[in-house]
């Protein structure tokens, strides 16, 4: 009796296992999802009620699942959202090993970066597509990865700003630079050149910056974390290559809101468990 058992065990464990290694490795990376979020803002007008702003990160162009096609795909859904600004988060490019060696340009990349700007190039949004540059960016090529992107039309913004006009209001896009490149974000010189510093949307690779960052932001929305790849029910995301509380999500702290999206590919091992590739659509209004 006891062997019987013991055998059907061994046999349900092996099932088991089989299809949580199916499922984490080739189902769930391969899945797209859209999540949709409201969230309240207190630095906001609220003649900007309901503006909407899509937002991609880690991307890792030729990592498991993410080619030209599925690039165009995500493409494809981030329009159909009718989105008024799209941000993209750094983290375009995947090397052939994770290892931040740069020697030779495009040749240790899974994809050259030409070839996944040119994939987004069809990305539409009201009043514009902004992006920043992740860590994998900078340790392969940062110029390179911004001259393709402003290429095909996007403006790049590293510890710099970009004001539009929004039904007669100033938005401020501003971008900082990514957290692990000095460790120090650069906030206040930024803010310093603004004549208006009202409606500002903060972008960002790296949410730790969040703790550097000052209420004069209406919001702080980051990537980096790919909310831990694999999250398991009760014990959370094992590893997150930030702070644990910035591990994907809406947060508000002190005053100050950070969006952090899980991100689109992956980079290590190529597995998701419980936190599918995302498109984020942010709708932000007043707390007034």
């Amino acid at each position: 009796m006891f062997k019987k058992w013991w055998k059907k065990a061994i046999s349900a464990a092996f099932i088991f296992g089989s299809i949580l290694f199916v499922y984490t490795g080739w189902i769930e990376p391969n899945r797209l999802v859209v999540n949709s979020t409201n969230i309240s803002l207190r630095h906001w007008d609220q003649s900007l009620n309901g503006l909407k702003v899509v937002a991609i990160s880690d991307i890792h162009g030729g990592s498991d699942f993410i080619d030209e096609s599925k690039i165009k795909m995500i493409v494809e859904t981030i329009n159909s959202q009718n989105p008024d600004l799209i941000v993209l988060l750094g983290d375009f490019v995947s090397q052939t090993h994770d290892d931040g060696n740069t020697t030779v340009k495009n040749q240790n990349l899974k994809m050259p970066m030409r070839v996944i700007a040119q994939s987004l190039k069809g990305l539409q949004a009201k009043y514009g597509v902004f992006a920043v540059i992740g860590n994998h960016d900078w340790w392969y090529d940062e110029k390179d990865c911004r001259a393709e992107l402003e290429n095909v039309g996007f403006t790049v913004l590293e510890n710099e700003s970009k004001s539009i006009e929004v039904k007669g209001k100033t938005v401020t896009i501003l971008g900082i630079e990514d957290f692990w490149k000095r460790r120090t974000v650069k906030i206040d010189e930024i803010l310093a050149k603004l004549h208006n510093r009202e409606n500002i949307i903060g972008i960002t690779h790296n949410p730790d910056s969040f703790d550097q960052t000052t209420e004069a932001l209406a919001i702080l929305i980051a990537g980096h974390t790919h909310g831990g790849q694999v999250n398991f029910p009760i014990l959370g995301a094992p590893i997150v290559p930030s702070k644990k509380e910035f591990t994907k999500g809406h947060i508000s702290r002190d005053g100050k809101n950070l969006f952090v999206t899980t991100g689109i590919g992956t980079s290590g091992l190529g597995l998701r468990f419980r936190v599918p590739p995302e498109i984020a659509v942010l709708t932000f209004n007043s707390q007034e």
